[in-house]
């Protein structure tokens, strides 16, 4: 009730004072609230709550069957023999992951098994195919060991049958360990192969870096740096055989002057009528007699231009022979000595002709001594020959003067040539070696010595279901309902707008509550309420039993 006698002024601007400033909702409102709406709460959580248990009881139960693979490291020690398979085993194992999880393989184990008879008439197969690879899980153990690297991991498969799950499980982990010993010798295979393709190529550009090589030093042969010293003392020994030929050249035509003058012939004398025509009374010419004394004579002129002695044998003997030459000769005159080269002698004074003498030629000298020809021929020949040889050794000399003014214009070339040819020879060495090594790693590839997997841990049929955790899904559908009717209890009440406290009716009208009634219940309003609490009561118990017995009757079963 209000109070009549109270200022309308007043009122009013007490009302949008509490207006403006009224206090907000407090906790004990919601409260109030929710106890005032706790039939929708209780309602929607009971429905949810039973929604949720039903359909996690009709979820088919689902086991789950793990295989631990252990990664097994290489049984030759490194040092020894250097595997070519190299790169992180988690890496590879996400690379045989997507290989055996492919639709092509997972098509063939559920064929081979006869998976998913139900699903395969109705689903298509990429369907099929797909669901297989959500049951499929690959993990890491990350606790195995104490080292970095992986040690170890499982393969897991989930499915309605235990039995089947764990032969699945096992079929997987037999793929991966197949395929890793299949990747790792197609790896080690393919880098033998690629090293042996290297190799050949490597060996065609060597050999043909070795025929340019060989051609440029045979084509400049003597123009090499390390040749220098062979070239300098082949061009002293040409110049001593170039000096050698000059003076045997210039002995040789000594010996053909001597030749040429000895086969000048004899000057006019006058001698008397049956008197003995006498010499011309030039030293070292013969009288007239055999032609074997000139011979002689020409020898013993060689032998002394050529420097020998009188002592010498060979003068000695020619000389010996000319004298017995001459003492055969009939009329023979006095001998005389014989020189190298012929001078005139003093002269002879003779006495005068009488009258009765007369002016005769004296008689013919054969100028054309045959032996005197043959040896002046003979050093024609030589003469050429020493002069052939002068231009032979000429050219050779300065061939040889060529080469090495071009020895540091083909050294520099040949540095060139060479580099290249070292550096291709040590990139050959290097992958002689490297091709070795990876032929061995291949060897221990294949014959399964290298890193490998192995089943530490074989799939079992499980004994209990993984999934689902009812548990877990009934609690969380209870909450659900819980907190969905409490939102529903919010949402109608501030709809409403309906009035729980006193306050409530002066913040929205701004007229004060002089006084508050409290309810009066009757007999009947008992009576009603007690109803409700005991249906309400006995709906808890029959949804609480019911709970109980369908969890009883799922782990009965399981």
């Amino acid at each position: 009730m209000a109070n009549s006698d109270t200022n309308p002024g007043a009122v009013r601007a007490r009302a949008s004072t509490v207006k403006t400033v009224g206090p907000s909702l407090s906790p004990e409102h919601y409260l109030r609230i929710l106890v005032h709406r706790k039939w929708w709460v209780i309602s929607v959580f009971l429905v949810v709550s039973a929604a949720t248990a039903g359909y996690s009881y009709r979820l088919p139960d689902l086991y789950t069957s793990e295989t631990l693979i252990l990664v097994d490291p290489q049984k030759v020690p490194e040092s020894y023999v250097k595997s070519t398979v190299t790169g992180d085993v988690r890496n590879r194992l996400g690379t045989l992951s997507q290989q055996i999880l492919s639709t092509t393989r997972l098509q063939k184990i559920i064929d081979s098994l006869n998976l998913y008879r139900q699903e395969r008439k109705t689903l298509p197969r990429e369907d099929v195919t797909a669901m297989m690879r959500s049951q499929i899980s690959v993990k890491v153990v990350g606790d195995f060991g104490g080292g970095a690297d992986l040690q170890a991991f499982r393969i897991g498969f989930s499915g309605r049958e235990p039995r089947l799950v764990a032969q699945v499980a096992n079929e997987l982990a037999s793929l991966f360990i197949d395929e890793n010993l299949k990747a790792r010798e197609q790896q080690a295979t393919g880098t033998t192969e690629f090293l042996q393709n290297q190799l050949q190529e490597t060996r065609k550009a060597l050999e043909a870096q070795e025929a340019k090589l060989k051609d440029f030093k045979l084509k400049h042969l003597g123009e090499m740096p390390e040749q220098q010293s062979a070239d300098l003392q082949i061009l002293g020994q040409l110049q001593s055989q170039l000096q050698l030929e000059s003076d045997a050249l210039a002995r040789v035509e000594q010996q053909k002057s001597i030749i040429q003058t000895m086969m000048i012939p004899a000057p006019v004398v006058e001698v008397e009528d049956n008197v003995q025509p006498r010499s011309s009374g030039v030293e070292g010419t013969k009288a007239v007699g055999k032609p074997e004394v000139s011979a002689a004579r020409a020898q013993l002129a060689a032998l002394l231009a050529k420097g020998y002695t009188e002592t010498h044998p060979a003068v000695r003997k020619v000389r010996a022979l000319i004298e017995d030459e001459e003492a055969a000769m009939p009329g023979a005159v006095a001998k005389e000595p014989v020189s190298p080269a012929p001078a005139a002698a003093s002269p002879v004074p003779v006495p005068a002709p009488p009258q009765s003498a007369k002016r005769v030629p004296a008689p013919y000298i054969n100028t054309t001594n045959p032996v005197l020809q043959s040896q002046l021929k003979q050093f024609d020949a030589e003469i050429a020959k020493h002069r052939l040889e002068q231009q032979r050794v000429s050219k050779q000399i300065a061939a040889y003067q060529s080469k090495l003014e071009a020895i540091p214009v083909r050294e520099q070339q040949i540095t060139e040539l060479v580099r290249d040819y070292e550096i291709s020879k040590v990139h050959y060495s290097q992958l002689l070696n490297n091709l070795q090594s990876a032929e061995t790693a291949t060897q221990l590839e294949i014959r399964q010595k290298g890193e490998k997997f192995s089943v530490l841990d074989p799939a079992q049929p499980a004994e209990k279901p993984s999934s689902p955790k009812r548990a877990f899904i009934n609690a969380g559908g209870s909450l659900a309902g819980l907190c969905l009717g409490i939102l529903l209890a919010l949402i109608t009440e501030l709809m409403g707008m309906s009035i729980t406290t006193p306050d409530q009716i002066t913040e929205s009208s701004g007229v004060p509550v002089l006084e508050v009634i409290p309810i009066i219940q009757t007999y009947v309003d008992r009576k009603v309420r007690r109803r409700r609490t005991t249906w309400a009561t006995v709906c808890g118990l029959v949804v609480a039993i019911l709970v109980s017995c369908a969890a009883f009757i799922h782990y009965y079963r399981s």
